[in-house]
């Protein structure tokens, strides 16, 4: 398991510390991905979708949606400022990821986000579905269930749990 704090940035500057929790600097973490450059893993883009989230970079977000998520039918430009604005009233604190799995083109990653909405924690723990297009890994779909207070280390226990 794997869980850093993220570190806040002022208006207008990147940060130093990544978002995505790694413990790398933001510069050689998720920055490159933001740039342009595909994650290597789902657990990468996963990682590189929460600093995108947290730094409100809704262009990031579409780009690496599935386009079978219902996200991808709407206008673009519609859909990028949604996604932007979301950190105008979320506040993504950190990251821990429990567990992830690749097989060929697909994978899963099982992490708990916490989050701030006006002071209200809305965390939450997902097991995100991937797909590879292209070539490139794109967010397809996930199962999601308030964060929990012992969060299962494994895919499997978390399934379990929601039986």
């Amino acid at each position: 398991m794997t869980r850093v704090a993220s570190s806040g940035m002022a208006k207008g500057r990147r940060p130093k510390a990544c978002p995505c929790g790694s413990g790398a600097r933001y510069a050689s973490c998720c920055q490159p991905y933001h740039a342009g450059g595909e994650a290597e893993t789902p657990e990468r883009l996963m990682r590189s979708r929460f600093a995108a989230f947290a730094l409100g970079d809704g262009a990031y977000l579409l780009r690496t949606t599935h386009p079978g998520h219902p996200l991808s039918l709407r206008p673009p430009d519609e859909a990028i400022r949604e996604l932007s604005t979301a950190r105008q009233r979320l506040r993504y604190l950190d990251l821990t990821v429990h567990d992830a799995r690749e097989d060929g083109d697909r994978g899963q990653v099982l992490f708990t986000a916490r989050v701030f909405e006006r002071g209200r924690d809305v965390s939450f723990t997902e097991l995100s579905d991937f797909e590879r297009v292209d070539g490139a890994w794109r967010y397809l779909d996930g199962l999601t269930a308030p964060a929990l207070d012992a969060p299962p280390d494994s895919i499997d226990a978390f399934l379990e749990r929601l039986e």
